[in-house]
């Protein structure tokens, strides 16, 4: 008898070793609402089992009820476990305790990108934004680059543009629960209008990054023709009426004249 229960005993340990061996990472990785997790207590079956963590972040184990894991380690709380037991009900209880299932839990993007929808958190709970956004295929045509807003569960808004994510803005680290929203640009479906003397007149596209001057205006229309008088381009905007000179303009490469949608600019005909 004395020899089986020592074998039991060195079967238990080695097992023990064995699950530290392995389980180093584990024992760091920190306890979460919805992770179920195991607990083995030598020579009690009673009292060993499987919960899972509540809301609250307790967890119930028979005789000591309700204990407080969520955002231990779970080698804290195996501590905190083994001493609970030690203070009322075992001398010098032995124990192991292991996730056996990981909660999942997610972030959003949604919006103008590839592939929209929740992207769940790596069990190291280390996830930024830069992953995020590549996780989500990037982003489409008609994105707005400028405004990627970050809305933390907490609440607070933080808007980013493409290229800072691209940069050191990249690696913030989102949590469960941050959504990323990515807008169309404003300027989807936004034209200025080019008439008069231009080879191809009509609308012209307003790009979505929201710049658009008047010599490009005027190259997406086809340019000038023959009998164009570029002194007096005039652009109307909303009712109020500016003439300009397209030549001096087009010279002057450092200053360019900034059109906004909606715009109709008419190049007249010159008289002889």
């Amino acid at each position: 008898m004395r020899l089986t229960g020592l074998l039991r005993l060195l079967v238990f340990f080695a097992i023990s070793v064995a699950a530290m061996g392995a389980g180093k990472e584990e024992d760091g990785y920190v306890l979460r609402p919805n992770d179920t997790i195991s607990l083995a207590v030598y020579q009690e079956v009673d009292l060993s089992g499987t919960v899972r963590i509540l809301k609250t972040g307790e967890a119930s184990f028979p005789l000591i009820g309700s204990v407080q894991v969520g955002g231990l380690s779970v080698a804290a709380a195996a501590a905190k476990i083994r001493d609970l037991y030690a203070k009322d009900y075992l001398v010098d209880p032995k124990l192991t305790l292991s996730v056996s299932e990981y909660a999942t839990e997610f972030i959003s993007v949604i919006g103008a990108v590839k592939v929209p929808g929740q992207i769940p958190m790596p069990i190291s709970g280390h996830l930024d934004l830069a992953s995020a956004m590549a996780t989500s295929g990037g982003l489409l045509d008609n994105a707005d680059t400028d405004g990627i807003q970050l809305v933390r569960a907490s609440g607070t808004t933080s808007t980013y543009s493409i290229e800072a994510i691209q940069g050191a803005s990249g690696r913030i680290q989102l949590a469960a629960g941050d959504r990323i929203i990515v807008n169309q640009s404003a300027f989807v479906g936004k034209t200025v209008t080019v008439l008069g003397c231009v080879s191809k007149a009509g609308p012209v596209a307003f790009p979505l990054k929201g710049k658009l001057d008047l010599v490009n205006a005027i190259a997406y229309a086809g340019g000038l023709t023959e009998l164009a008088n570029p002194k007096k381009v005039t652009i109307n905007r909303k009712g109020t009426v500016t003439v300009v000179d397209f030549k001096v303009i087009s010279q002057r490469g450092d200053r360019p004249y900034l059109l906004q949608p909606e715009d109709v600019v008419t190049v007249p005909e010159r008289f002889f």
